[in-house]
């Protein structure tokens, strides 16, 4: 009987392999050209000066084999460094709300990197105020014998310039509080609430105010703002309330109920946009299609609805004063418009702000003379209160060095005592 051989299936197997490597090419290939692409940025970050120190961080292949570095604060979650190019920080220190547009996180801390590589500490607490390490726990009820006073204000409220919270502006007016021994106007002991927020302009101030700190009690709230006032933009909008995250916000809920829209927003989560495969061809794309910025100058021109809005956001605040709750009004200094004699040239690049200040002080004039008798306003332009000093007070053309914060403090409790919401223990009355 013949026995016949049954034939090798040798090319199941070289199928098979061909197959495997075919996949396994699929797998490695785009990991290569996202570790060519994740070069590419690197070296190009670093030869135009940037600071590289988070770049993995902000990449998905890179971001995954870093470790979270130990936080500043024991007890505080700690967020990395804010800086423009890391959306996913900030989406987690400004936390998205819809009726104020933002708010500060809670319990966070977190460096911002500003100019020349600086690092600026914040640090909130569990309502999401800006306090230091050291500072007694803000209870909603107050202690009996308490002068509470709650300040408003945007980033240079909450402390871009002072490295440390310790030296923002809020702190430099509890440190000249304690060494001038001043009270309340009934002797009663000054607690100081930083209820700073960054970005928020006067209307986003006083919706924090009526929508969340009023159950704090507050005996006196400071209004100190006038930067993004000046600046903010009211071409898309007819209403100060109203800000590019309330855009943002409307835009994601109006997605979310069709599969089309719902399909987009996953595929936002999945931040595709921190491949560097996405990235380097985005960049190059829009290098190509940038244009000359042919934009009107700024210098010529003020958006009137800045003055009428500051001006029915002064009077907003003013109408909340009774006999349990005092407002102060201050105007706050800027470079350019703090009493220093300016050159053509940096005038032209200071945009409207000379304009809108020039307008503001007739507004804090005018709210002034109209309320002289009042005992529950304080209004006063302390724009020009840096004027004089020698030393450095200025980060930028808006923030303040540790120096300008303690100088324009005084200044403020200055007022403070004029107005007579808080008392020098030093004077005999």
């Amino acid at each position: 009987m013949k026995t016949t051989e049954r034939p090798r299936p040798s090319h199941q197997y070289s199928t098979t392999s061909l197959s495997i490597g075919v996949i396994a090419a699929l797998l490695v290939l785009p990991i290569l050209v996202e570790c060519v692409c994740l070069g590419i940025l690197y070296v190009d970050e670093f030869l135009k000066g940037r600071d590289t120190s988070s770049f993995a961080v902000k990449h998905l292949l890179t971001k995954q084999f870093m470790s979270t570095p130990p936080g500043p604060v024991p007890g505080k979650k700690f967020l990395g460094v804010l800086d423009w190019d890391n959306g996913e920080v900030w989406a987690h220190f400004a936390v998205a709300d819809d009726l104020l547009g933002w708010r500060l996180a809670t319990d966070i801390s977190v460096f911002e990197s500003w100019v020349s590589s600086a690092k600026y500490l914040y640090i909130t607490d569990h309502n999401g105020f800006i306090v230091d390490v050291d500072d007694p726990p803000i209870a909603l009820q107050k202690s009996v014998g308490t002068y509470r006073v709650i300040v408003l204000g945007a980033s240079t409220v909450v402390g871009l310039g002072a490295p440390r919270p310790s030296q923002n502006i809020v702190a430099m007016l509890r440190k000249g509080v304690q060494e001038r021994g001043l009270t309340g106007p009934d002797g009663t002991g000054v607690e100081l609430i930083n209820a700073g927020v960054s970005g928020y302009n006067s209307a986003q101030e006083y919706l924090y105010l009526v929508s969340d700190l009023l159950r704090f009690k507050p005996d006196l709230v400071i209004a100190y703002d006038g930067a993004i006032d000046s600046a903010y933009n009211f071409n898309n909008s007819f209403s100060p309330f109203r800000t590019s995250t309330h855009d943002e916000i409307q835009s994601r809920i109006r997605k979310s109920y069709s599969i089309a829209g719902s399909a987009s927003l996953f595929a936002d989560n999945l931040e595709l946009g921190k491949l560097g495969m996405v990235e380097l061809p985005r960049r190059l794309f829009d290098k190509l299609r940038s244009k000359p910025n042919t934009a009107r100058s700024m210098s010529t021109y003020l958006d009137t609805p800045n003055l009428k809005f500051y001006d029915i956001n002064r009077r907003a605040f003013l109408a909340l004063a009774d006999y349990q709750l005092s407002v102060a009004l201050f105007l706050q200094p800027l470079f350019g418009v703090d009493g220093r004699t300016l050159t053509a040239e940096e005038k032209a690049s200071l945009g409207n702000r000379v304009q809108f200040y020039e307008r503001a002080r007739q507004v804090i004039t005018d709210l002034k003379a109209r309320d002289e008798d009042s005992r529950h306003h304080c209004i006063a332009d302390l724009s020009d209160s840096l004027k004089g000093v020698s030393e450095p007070v200025y980060v930028d053309d808006e923030h303040l060095l540790p120096k300008g914060n303690e100088v324009v403090a005084a200044h403020m409790l200055d007022q403070l005592i004029l107005c007579g919401f808080l008392r020098d223990s030093r004077i005999k009355w």
